[in-house]
């Protein structure tokens, strides 16, 4: 290593205690203005408590360290606690509750450990798993799960608010009320459209509340939006108020579950959710008091009084009436659709009337006492096939095949079957009823956030009980499409290869129809939709059905062999194809052997041999061996230049939208504002790159690759970092199939002594060569003696590494915690007063971390000053600098 390389910022020992006063010290800034403050944030709060060398330095990504911390720990520990509010579109915006905590807890250390207390607190509730709700099956709707108990939960205090004429955020203060609800309607009326989510220009302070509040009814049952775009929802009308209250925290956590299906459409448009919502109240209010309290008890007259108001969405009523009497409505918010089940199961009630509502109650009812006293939903199979399609006609489904990392599609065709992958499953329940399916998606998926674990209900619901025979079957393989028909047996469960499987018969077409990019407009994207892995293509039955026959009409047996042996030869005389020498990391082994001081090239041989063979390696190792260092010297010596390479840093808060592909915001080209587009990472740009220029090697470095959660960055990439001829279709980038090319080389830097981070799974260690740069590696142990030799520097530096690391293993520590050389590999170590600042600085802070408990004895078991003497590193005990 090169002694004119200065070395990054190391953590000092004061980091922790200087981060927790930076948050209090944001929290003071918040508290002296009353507007929501955005980047000027981090400029105020700079001012109270100033960045030194390691607070201001940036990772490779360009993030400052201290802003990093200060923006994580505002929006998770802090915003959770109920102290701020956090939004894309608001900033940052002190509450009530945090004004109180600056008040109660001034020591910065005394707070930060009472947030954090408040965050876990949060946390067990929003992912704690309640009872269903205490309904009778004999006479009321059923909602079951934990996602409904949650959603009712967090309702309840704001219908009470409504109800009593109170707030559920600020109680004693006269929120729900028609004053209220007038300047609302009359604010919507009259706002930009579209209109922001934090209300400008709405002065009146209870309407803000108000509107908050009706957010919490208005998206908090949704079981198809995040709990974090809810709290957002809720959080927006509140940042331009005065002193506004903090969401509380139980129903804030209940936000993170939900249980009716809101629909994409009506959950994208808040602005008009609200104004609907507001419209209702205000003919609400406009009833007479009598009625409107005996509609709390009377769920019809509650219904008759909610669906009145002209140029309310229907939606929006239902929604109210199934949150105030859970027990006498569905989930089924559109009225058509309410009309279409009563149509399709008349008979089952023992009666029916004009009244929708009353009569899909009897037959909900009816339906639960059939199924064993059990909840039915009207929005998952196999009900919502019977009642939203023409009874015994014949349903199209797409099953995906190209999942798990594998492409299971040929092997689906060769075996006549189609299969759902139900890991958790260890058998079906006795009777494949919808209740009984549901409730055992519920409880082996429980910690699944409620979105993906409602879409794993689909898909088991769909693939056991909504396929029938007869059914066409559609999947995708590679560029084509396959096409089958379901045969007349039941789902059952299979322990295949290490995969549990639900398993369904199937006759598929012998031949593929035609490629994807060829299909019709209305079926193209139908088929690359990304979402469930089982999805109903009824509405596209017709133009499916005739492309499993053009295959067989055209072209059968020997025909279709000549065809494409014509084909192949006419190919092969138009285009002469000159192939292409594959792209190889090489250099001069013993020369950069020599630049790095290693004892001989065998390591570095290692290395290349390894990245030549498996194209990713992760470079391990303790702090200070240089892995990072050693990573560009590598790829200078290989001869690759800045465009064939790019440098990532992983981080706890990095993403597979920041590595690989995500919508940004972009400016329009007319300069009026604004749109989100996809935009690629640093992998699919140098993938890209990387495709065009096949012969040259491009190189993506992954530094701290186990500090982010791998799984969620890499995402569906894991399949292609093993199969990289294959190819798959990225989460945005919807019809495009995306492939590693040969000539990408990853790697990837690991900390071993970072215990903030978790374990590397199997998966990934599966597909990455891992190389050792313990100091113990033969090739490694002389580096810094060489380096010494090299630039002048006293023998005894290694010596003293060599003895510090010794007493370390002596007291039990792991070989993973040692100090690698770079610690001291650099120029003026030969100076008493640069020993004593290396010691510390950076030494000593490390050793009282890793004996945490003991800090009264490291200094008498690593007499630092006295090893410095014994290896005449110092000449007297009184040389100033290096003091115990």
């Amino acid at each position: 290593m090169d002694a004119s390389v200065t070395p990054g910022p190391v953590q000092d020992a004061e980091w922790t205690a200087r981060y927790r006063a930076r948050l209090r010290a944001a929290l003071e800034v918040l508290s002296e203005h009353d507007v929501p403050l955005t980047a000027e944030l981090q400029e105020l709060t700079a001012q109270r408590v100033p960045l030194n060398d390691y607070d201001a330095s940036t990772t490779s990504s360009g993030a400052v360290r201290a802003w990093t911390n200060l923006g994580w720990n505002l929006t998770t520990t802090y915003e959770h606690a109920g102290w701020v509010h956090i939004t894309s579109e608001g900033g940052y915006r002190l509450t009530k509750e945090g004004r109180a905590a600056l008040a109660t807890y001034p020591d910065p250390m005394k707070m930060y450990d009472e947030g954090v207390a408040a965050y876990w607190t949060w946390d067990a509730a929003r992912k704690e798993q309640l009872a269903d709700l205490t309904l009778d099956p004999a006479h009321e709707v059923l909602h079951a799960g934990s996602g409904a108990a949650h959603a009712i939960r967090a309702v309840a205090p704001v219908l009470q608010a409504w109800r009593s004429g109170d707030s559920a955020f600020l109680p004693g203060t006269s929120v729900w009320n028609a004053e209220s609800t007038t300047h609302l309607v009359d604010y919507l009326a009259t706002a930009p459209q579209p209109t922001p989510g934090t209300l400008p220009g709405l002065d009146n302070q209870p309407a803000r509340l108000l509107a908050a509040e009706a957010f919490v009814l208005l998206v908090g049952p949704f079981s198809d939006m995040n709990g974090s775009t809810k709290r957002s929802r809720v959080r927006s009308p509140l940042m331009l108020g005065e002193e506004p209250p903090g969401l509380p925290w139980l129903l804030s956590a209940d936000l993170e579950q939900g249980f009716v299906h809101g629909g994409r459409a009506l959950i994208a448009d808040p602005p008009s959710l609200l104004r609907w919502f507001a419209t209702m109240l205000q003919h609400w209010w406009a009833q007479p008091a009598e009625q409107r309290a005996q509609a709390w008890e009377d769920p019809w007259l509650f219904r008759d009084l909610v669906s009145g108001a002209d140029g309310v969405d229907d939606r929006v009523a239902s929604l109210m009436c199934v949150l105030a009497h859970p027990g006498s409505f569905t989930t089924l918010l559109r009225r058509a659709d309410r009309e279409r089940v009563v149509e399709a199961f008349q008979n089952t009630a023992p009666a029916t009337t004009s009244d929708v509502e009353k009569d899909l109650k009897a037959i909900t009812v009816a339906l639960q006492q059939e199924q064993g006293g059990k909840a039915v939903r009207y929005d998952a199979a196999p009900l919502l096939q019977q009642w939203s399609q023409d009874p015994g006609s014949a349903r199209a489904w797409l099953v995906r095949g190209e999942l798990d990392q594998q492409n299971r599609v040929p092997l689906w065709v060769q075996q006549g079957r189609v299969t759902l992958t139900v890991g958790r499953f260890t058998q079906l329940p006795a009777h494949l009823t919808q209740d009984a399916l549901s409730s055992m998606v519920d409880d082996r998926y429980a910690d699944l956030q409620v979105v993906k674990r409602e879409a794993k209900r689909r898909d088991v619901l769909a693939f056991v009980l909504g396929m029938q025979p007869d059914d066409l079957v559609v999947t995708v393989d590679g560029d084509e499409l396959r096409l089958g028909r379901l045969k007349d047996e039941p789902a059952v469960l299979e322990h295949i290869g290490g995969l549990t499987l639900l398993t369904r018969p199937v006759a598929w077409v012998a031949d593929a129809a035609p490629a994807v990019k060829d299909l019709p407009p209305d079926v193209r994207p139908r088929v690359r939709f990304k979402g469930e892995d089982v999805v109903d293509l009824t509405d596209i039955l017709a133009a499916l059905e005739p492309l499993q026959e053009v295959d067989g009409e055209i072209y059968d047996g020997e025909d279709v062999k000549a065809v494409n042996v014509d084909r192949l030869i006419q190919a092969e005389t138009e285009v002469l194809v000159v192939p292409v020498p594959p792209a190889v990391l090489s250099c001069d082994e013993r020369k950069l052997a020599t630049e790095l001081f290693h004892g001989d090239a065998v390591w570095l041989h290692e290395l290349l041999i390894s990245l030549n063979e498996r194209k990713q390696v992760v470079l391990e190792g303790p702090p200070g061996t240089g892995k990072t260092y050693l990573v560009l010297k590598l790829l200078e010596a290989c001869g690759v230049v800045e465009s064939q390479s790019a440098l990532v840093q992983f981080h706890p808060t990095y993403s597979y939208e920041d590595f690989v592909e995500g919508f940004r915001p972009t400016a329009i080209d007319s300069g009026s504002g604004v749109a989100l587009t996809v935009v690629p990472g640093p992998l699919k740009r140098l993938a890209d790159e990387a495709r065009n220029a096949p012969s040259k090697p491009f190189v993506l470095v992954i530094d701290e690759i186990n500090r982010a959660n791998i799984a969620k960055v890499f995402g569906e990439l894991y399949f292609l970092l093993e199969y990289r001829k294959n190819e798959i279709e990225l989460l945005y980038s919807a019809g495009e199939r995306f492939s590693l090319p040969e000539n990408l080389f990853i790697i990837g830097t690991m900390n071993t002594a970072d215990r903030s981070i978790a374990l590397l799974d199997a998966a990934l260690r599966r597909r990455f060569v891992f190389l050792s740069m313990d100091t113990a590696e033969p090739s490694l142990t002389g580096v810094l003696k060489a380096w010494s030799d090299a630039n002048g520097q006293p023998a005894g530096l290694a010596q003293l590494r060599d003895r510090i690391n010794r007493e370390m293993d002596d007291r039990g520590l792991e070989v993973a915690l040692a100090f690698g050389p770079s610690y001291f590999m650099r120029a003026g170590l030969n100076e008493p007063d640069a020993l004593g600042r290396l010691w510390r600085r950076e030494l000593r802070p490390m050793l009282l971390e890793h004996h945490y408990g003991d800090h009264d004895k490291v200094d008498g078991w690593y007499p630092f000053q006295k090893w410095c003497m014994e290896f005449d590193l110092i000449a007297a005990p009184g040389d100033a600098g290096v003091s115990e």
